[in-house]
């Protein structure tokens, strides 16, 4: 492991001033994030909420992930029951049209005021989303789209939306003055919010039950395992090295050092889980927006509730998790551009040749590491049911709580890792400013 994941960076931390006000800035908006999660929403009936979650068009694992993410939220139903999702999505399909579309790759490139514009449309079509998601769990709650034309659905609707936008602009000011990137530590609080309530439900549902208790400890065995193999990953990386020539401009020799280019083996994080999971979810609440009494809607909710029970359901989520790690990672990771802006600056990698023969050597290398990035994502995405399955074939007890899933591990050890990397780098800036004085 890396020196910036070192315990004691937390202890030196917070004796700096500035890095203790942003500290506590993050733990004061986490606070009043997770106060949020307990607003119940106005006008919606929170019996039929707990019949839907009960039932087995509610009990899947897309919702309770979403639930998860949302600290809660999703079951109780309260304000901030969509959580920061809808954003998170939206700021991956306005970077994927950015990548398509040349017309808002010019506004991107910009400067500041193109980077506004594109921020404020991800908005806009985060606030869409949200509308769109609200409306379609109303509907999944009350069985009627025509529930959505009465005041108090209507109530409902507009407070859940209005509860992402709150998210969206709380991510914004922990970013900015606190530590670490807003939206994930949202999400990040949300997972570890959920950790006690499950542990105590699985506890107490293992009362005498020695199979179950063996169960839980072949659970906790794998957790451990699982976070070890995602903190190595995390930190695994291709280093290409880049030399820069020496040139003299005037009486000063600019360049001449030595770098490397560093290529993640999860360039693209989490994200392609997370779109994953939001483009698996779009046709059961196409559906359930649908009247329910025409014949090949009922046939379709059938069709998907069958669909998430099976083994294809595993294998459509982990090729598409695959297959977006690819795309996200080819739209974040440019090698075209890095490229020519290694040619600008003259700088070149060693036994390559800048230009065409440096953007093939980049694509290629790119190429190796995600596959191996892709795979193990995909993995990830996957692992919660694998190893309930592998549990209850061992011990014959199946374990509900998703406490336990490679994602939420994955987001949280990402999140730590990162956000840790940034704290320290905070504390070289002071040193270094301290010496400059």
């Amino acid at each position: 492991m890396s020196a910036s994941a070192n315990p004691q960076t937390l202890i030196q931390s917070w004796n700096v001033p500035e890095l203790q006000k942003r500290l506590k800035f993050v733990l004061y908006a986490l606070l009043i994030f997770v106060f949020c999660t307990h607003i119940p929403a106005p006008g919606i009936d929170m019996t039929l909420v707990r019949n839907f979650f009960q039932s087995a068009a509610g009990s899947g694992g897309i919702f309770n992930l979403i639930d998860l993410f949302s600290g809660g939220a999703l079951k109780q139903f309260s304000i901030l029951a969509l959580g920061i999702m809808p954003y998170i999505n939206a700021s991956i399909m306005m970077q994927l049209m950015t990548a398509v579309d040349p017309k808002l790759k010019e506004i991107q490139q910009e400067g500041e005021e193109g980077r506004k514009k594109i921020s404020k449309w991800t908005r806009y079509l985060a606030l869409g989303l949200a509308f769109f998601q609200g409306a379609g769990m109303m509907v999944m709650f009350y069985g009627s789209p025509q529930e959505l034309l009465t005041l108090p659905t209507m109530t409902a609707l507009f407070s859940v939306a209005a509860g992402t936008c709150f998210l969206m602009w709380l991510g914004d000011e922990i970013s900015q003055k606190g530590v670490g990137n807003g939206v994930s530590l949202i999400i990040t609080l949300g997972i570890v919010a959920s950790i006690p309530g499950a542990i105590w439900s699985e506890l107490s549902a293992a009362q005498l039950q020695n199979q179950r208790m063996v169960a839980l400890l072949l659970l906790l065995v794998f957790a451990v395992i699982v976070t070890t193999a995602i903190v190595f990953v995390q930190l695994s990386v291709r280093r290409i090295p880049v030399q820069y020539a020496r040139r003299q401009i005037g009486r000063k020799i600019y360049g001449g050092q030595s770098t490397f280019l560093p290529i993640k083996l999860t360039q693209a994080g989490v994200i392609p889980i997370i779109f994953a999971i939001s483009v698996l979810m779009v046709p059961q609440t196409l559906f359930q927006l649908l009247p329910r009494s025409w014949d090949w809607v009922a046939q379709g909710n059938a069709f998907i509730s069958n669909f998430q029970n099976s083994g294809w359901y595993l294998i459509v989520q982990f090729l598409l998790v695959y297959i977006f790690t690819f795309v996200y990672t080819a739209v974040t990771f440019n090698t075209q551009d890095i490229a020519e802006n290694l040619k600008k600056n003259n700088g070149f990698i060693p036994g390559v040749r800048p230009g065409r023969q440096t953007f093939e050597f980049l694509d290629k290398v790119l190429h190796r590491v995600t596959v191996f990035g892709a795979t193990f994502l995909g993995l990830v995405a996957i692992l919660p049911v694998v190893i309930n399955m592998v549990v209850q074939t061992m011990t014959n007890v199946t374990i509900n709580s998703f406490w336990i899933g490679g994602t939420s591990l994955l987001i949280v050890v990402g999140v730590a890792l990162d956000t840790v990397q940034q704290m320290q780098a905070h504390m070289i800036m002071r040193h270094y400013s301290g010496f400059g004085k």
